[in-house]
């Protein structure tokens, strides 16, 4: 395994905890556009200063940058939407189920990656780990609706990002430029749906909001930097590992119940996250 993606299937797993983190506590808010918020209002705080060191993006960057402002900003609010409608241990393996093994497709049919079918067979099985993780839950058509929304923005999200990093002349400065871009969205819409209440919203759901916004930029800007040293289908599948401690954050945290076929799903995930990583290692 070449050191680089060896660095980068890490920075994966690690992304896996910390993304379970930030999910539960946009969970944990009363109000989920004031908990994207606060997420967004600490992403702006670090980018910054950032974005004033490395300077202006090149001209061939700024439509990958907002072709991630854009989808990411329709993703947050399908997820705020889903989150909203349907427990966390039942919205969070729907959004992430078909994530992986359609990521890896689409990256091998546009990004150029490769990936031999051992692999794919272990993506698959991640893929089908979370989907089992959802099944038998009750859920609305409208939250399943919401939630696999949800996951199709994630796909398309995950491939503009891995195209923009490799595109920038470094890493540091798409991910500065995406964070600071990133940042204006949801304060927009809270603002622009709940007016002069939206101030109290975030006071309110401030401890949860910067608890999310701290550790969203935790792991998002490690999973930024493994797509641009991995393939993007092996990354994806073990930032989909993100489940497993969603499972338990959901278990233990919220009180969610914990069935034998969720066990089995998380069994199913944690199989496929092998095989990529001793694939990975021996190609």
């Amino acid at each position: 395994m070449a050191p680089g993606t060896a660095l980068g299937l890490g920075l994966a797993l690690f992304s896996a905890v910390t993304s379970a983190l930030a999910h539960a506590m946009l969970k944990s808010g009363d109000n989920k556009l004031a908990v994207l918020a606060w997420i967004r209002c600490c992403e702006f705080v670090l980018a910054l200063p950032l974005v004033l060191w490395i300077g202006l993006p090149p001209a061939s960057l700024w439509v990958w940058l907002i072709a991630a402002v854009a989808v990411h900003a329709a993703y947050q609010l399908a997820l705020s939407l889903s989150y909203a409608l349907s427990d966390f241990t039942t919205a969070y393996p729907i959004a992430r189920g078909f994530v992986p093994i359609f990521t890896a497709l689409l990256g091998m049919a546009f990004l150029g990656d490769h990936l031999d079918g051992a692999t794919l067979i272990a993506v698959a099985t991640v893929s089908a780990g979370i989907l089992c993780l959802a099944t038998g839950q009750s859920i609305t058509r409208g939250g399943f609706l919401a939630a696999a929304v949800t996951g199709l923005f994630t796909t398309a999200y995950t491939l503009i990002d891995a195209k923009g990093v490799r595109a920038a002349p470094d890493m540091l400065t798409f991910i500065g430029w995406f964070f600071l871009l990133g940042a204006l969205p949801m304060p927009a819409v809270l603002f622009a749906r709940y007016r002069g209440a939206a101030v109290g919203l975030m006071v309110h759901d401030r401890k949860a909001g910067l608890l999310a916004g701290i550790l969203a930029i935790i792991s998002f800007a490690p999973a930024l930097f493994a797509l641009g040293l991995a393939p993007v289908g092996a990354v994806t599948a073990l930032r989909e590992t993100s489940v497993i401690f969603g499972l338990l954050l959901g278990a233990i945290v919220l009180k969610e119940r914990l069935s034998a076929r969720r066990i089995t799903g998380a069994l199913l995930v944690t199989a496929g996250t092998l095989g990529v990583i001793v694939r990975a290692a021996f190609a």
